[in-house]
């Protein structure tokens, strides 16, 4: 909370639920030397319509390209004047075009839009065919080759349940306990695209984009899907395929424990 807070001024926490097109963006975390962020032009957006500096948390700190369905935030303010239901036209009108609140409401204090989630969806969209779309470009990963399905959904479905996923993150990634649940993880063709589709209680850096260069790898014969089984067992990156390029990401959506 960036506020502050007395006994008179109670502070209201605001939660959000965020699109965006994240290909002009250095990702969603601030950033010390003031190149454009989704979390720092909210936070501008925020601290002008409500008079006064805010801090947003966010829900998923995505990397720079990556896009976002249903990113959730949250902030807290002790401006009371301004309606729930004007706030989210308020701060449309003062973010950029590739950036839209899609709600806003009033929650509990103790809300916080990282700490509080219970689940992640993200899916990966593969463009397969031999021209890349140019109506496309920077929302979808272009592979000109022919990819087998069937195989990558076998593959996917050795990733459901509780492992360490090690082997799936990379040498950037700080935290000790790499154990995450995969609650569903679904491969489908639609039309011209390829769609990972991925739920889990936790993710570790780029390991949504490690996994899906894995699985393309599987696709494309290179290796059985059983490879999984060993990059999980081995927990070596070196043993998983290439990082997917960001393009292609989406944070779909954010759950929360019901209420």
């Amino acid at each position: 909370m960036s506020v502050n807070v007395n006994s008179t001024t109670p502070a209201r926490n605001i939660k959000l639920v965020v699109a965006y097109n994240g290909a002009g963006y250095h990702g969603w975390q601030r950033q010390a030397d003031g190149v454009d962020t989704i979390q720092h032009l909210i936070e501008q957006a925020a601290g002008r319509l409500v008079g006064h500096p805010v801090a947003v948390n966010g829900a998923s700190r995505t990397d720079a390209g990556v896009h976002a369905l249903g990113q959730v935030a949250n902030f807290f303010t002790i401006n009371h004047s301004i309606p729930l239901r004007a706030m989210r036209r308020a701060l449309n009108s003062l973010l950029p075009r590739d950036i839209a609140i899609l709600s806003a409401e009033q929650v509990n204090d103790d809300f916080h839009a990282s700490r509080c989630a219970v689940a992640k969806t993200y899916k990966y969209r593969i463009y397969v065919a031999p021209v890349r779309s140019v109506h496309l470009h920077n929302l979808v990963y272009h592979y000109w080759r022919w990819l087998d399905v069937e195989a990558m959904q076998d593959a996917a479905r050795r990733l459901v349940g509780k492992h360490d996923f090690r082997g799936f993150t990379c040498s950037a990634e700080a935290r000790r306990n790499t154990v995450r649940t995969i609650h569903h993880c679904e491969v489908y063709q639609s039309g011209d695209e390829i769609i990972v589709s991925i739920t889990g209680n936790g993710f570790l850096y780029k390991m949504v984009r490690n996994i899906v260069g894995t699985l393309i790898e599987i696709g494309r014969g290179r290796w059985a899907p059983d490879r999984v089984d060993m990059i999980l067992s081995s927990r070596n990156r070196d043993d998983a395929g290439p990082t997917a390029p960001a393009e292609g990401l989406y944070l779909v959506s954010v759950q929360y424990p019901d209420k």
